[in-house]
């Protein structure tokens, strides 16, 4: 879906400086991102067929990905606003489908206005973020924002975040933390609501690089913000899952569609950061958390690089991974599997992949047994005939 790091890597890394040099010289200054969710969205805008977009969240489920722009069609030309007057965009074309859309996109854009020079020096920001990250920050104040904020303010006071992530942490920024307003209602509901908390968060602290992951949301607060308050936003991502090592979206029950990495983060570390940070969780929703996480350790990994959230790689380093956070999970969460419907409904899911992979002997009697139930209704059926 990505292609391959080493493809471009070069270009990359030269952009990723110049990028640095941009936002260190530059105020305002606004650096998004093209997904492939906000593509389809503004397409769909352009084309008068926003009707045809699907905003719902998704079941919940740990073991499948699930993302949507998380912007209903309400935003749609604050969104198209935020992208025409942003200073510098990467419009992603080495994911597959942007290589193909976004030659459609009819944008209009300021002729000083940058973007990612060729296709293979898109996907910026990984490449940034792993090379680029610790050293821009080193002295400035800095803030995040986002549905993880909490859980990696959390993580970064643990030991073991320290040493894993020496080499891309900053040691001498001033770090803040926005948690997103969780009453109920989504971003997309709220979203000058959040506005206005990040308008006090950036001035009480007087931040000068805001880092948004707020999916579609964070394209068109990072551009107004940035003009309003004279700073740098960053439109960060799914990177800040790569910091916080998490399978799943802050926000979100399901897995996340890709996952960035630069690190790991033991299971039993994460999962008590993620329970202090997201204390109201049902049963189901923080198995659902657990699973994304246990399906982390075994999904493709290669440092400042991310892969679709069914690319797996069952090596031993990643296999034994899984089975270390396996023992931590049973000791942990037993308790919840049969706790509710959701509940069990959560867990046949996550034994089924388990079981279809080899993963666990649990996960094998489960596959013995669903399979052994499909052979007596298949023959009750013929019988029935």
């Amino acid at each position: 879906m990505f292609g391959a790091k080493s493809n471009g890597e070069s270009a990359r890394t030269k952009e990723a400086g110049f990028l640095s040099q941009l936002m260190a010289t530059k105020r305002p200054f606004c650096f998004l991102r093209m997904g492939d969710m906000e593509l389809v969205y503004l397409l769909a805008y352009q084309n008068d067929r926003l009707d045809s977009i699907e905003f719902g969240d998704g079941q919940l489920s740990g073991t499948q990905g699930c993302g949507n722009p998380g912007l209903s069609a309400r935003h749609a030309n604050r969104l198209r606003s935020a992208y025409e007057g942003a200073d510098y965009i990467d419009f992603h074309e080495k994911n597959w489908p942007n290589q193909h859309l976004v030659p459609r996109l009819q944008l209009r854009r300021d002729l000083e206005s940058r973007s990612n020079p060729t296709a293979d020096a898109s996907l910026l920001f990984l490449t940034w973020t792993e090379l680029e990250f610790r050293d821009y920050c080193q002295d400035r104040k800095i803030g995040f924002a986002g549905a993880e904020a909490k859980l990696l303010e959390l993580l970064s006071k643990t030991a073991e975040f320290e040493r894993a992530g020496k080499d891309y942490w900053p040691d001498r920024a001033e770090i803040f933390y926005y948690q997103v307003r969780n009453d109920g209602r989504d971003l997309d509901l709220t979203l000058d609501l959040v506005k206005d908390d990040l308008r006090k968060f950036v001035t009480t602290h007087r931040i000068d690089t805001l880092f948004l992951s707020l999916g579609g949301g964070a394209k068109i607060l990072a551009y107004e913000l940035s003009r309003e308050l004279n700073i740098c936003c960053f439109d960060f991502g799914a990177m800040i899952r790569a910091f916080t090592y998490s399978g799943c979206d802050g926000n979100r029950f399901a897995r996340s569609p890709h996952s960035p990495f630069l690190f790991r983060i033991p299971f039993e570390r994460h999962m008590d950061a993620l329970e202090q940070a997201f204390p109201n969780l049902t049963p189901a929703e923080l198995l659902a958390k657990a699973h994304g996480q246990l399906l982390l350790e075994v999904l493709k990994k290669q440092v400042g690089w991310t892969f679709a959230s069914w690319e797996y790689d069952f090596s031993p380093q990643n296999v034994a991974a899984f089975r270390q956070a396996f023992e931590e999970y049973k000791l942990r969460y037993s308790k919840l599997f049969n706790s509710s419907a959701a509940a069990k409904i959560e867990r046949a899911g996550f034994l089924h992949f388990c079981g279809k992979h080899h993963l666990t002997l649990e996960g094998r009697i489960f596959m013995l047994w669903f399979r052994l139930k499909g052979l007596v209704r298949s023959s009750i059926g013929f019988i029935a005939k």
